[in-house]
């Protein structure tokens, strides 16, 4: 919904939009909306497998629905958003989120058996543990991005397979332990 809302105030593409007002600002070169993906882009995309090992078929799977599983990007990509968000939170910078957007987003608005909610990630800890992270999953591929923000911090995991076994959970373990992001 979110997503025909922006086309219809904007009556832009949402690709256009998403890569006029938050990729392009952040720097995010190497990341896209447009789907399916143009013919320069899909020549370096990666090919998406199953937990069982198969090829997704076409090697990758298209998404009408851009807002929440259309993003095309990179851990470096990802990164330059994760920072950005932390920036605008410690009111460093305003690229795209204001200080106050940023505090709103990174605040918890409900609960959840696991997790907290912010808007649009999650949100935990406290003091330096405090962080906010977001995980995917398309058909063939999981990522997963952590930012410390108090502690300007963080890590983006992304692969081109749907990890079953914990893969992501457990570098993710690795990183936490060895720069001591304890919870």
């Amino acid at each position: 919904m979110m997503q025909q809302m922006i086309m219809d105030a904007t009556r832009e593409s949402f690709p256009k939009f998403m890569n006029d007002t938050v990729l392009e600002p952040l720097g995010m070169t190497n990341s896209t909306y447009e789907q399916p993906l143009p013919q320069t882009r899909a020549l370096a995309a990666a090919t998406g497998y199953y937990a069982n090992g198969r090829e997704v078929p076409g090697h990758w799977h298209v998404y009408p629905e851009m807002a929440p599983a259309g993003l095309w990007t990179t851990a470096s990509d990802l990164a330059r958003f994760a920072i950005a968000v932390q920036d605008a939170y410690e009111g460093a910078s305003h690229i795209v989120l204001s200080q106050e957007t940023a505090r709103q987003m990174l605040t918890g608005q409900a609960p959840s058996p696991y997790n907290t909610d912010g808007l649009g990630v999650f949100v935990g800890g406290g003091d330096k543990t405090f962080r906010f992270w977001h995980e995917g999953r398309n058909d063939g591929f999981d990522a997963q991005m952590v930012e410390l923000p108090n502690i300007a911090k963080g890590a983006v995991i992304m692969i081109n397979a749907n990890d079953d076994k914990g893969t992501l959970r457990d570098i993710m373990n690795v990183l936490e332990k060895e720069y001591h992001w304890s919870r």
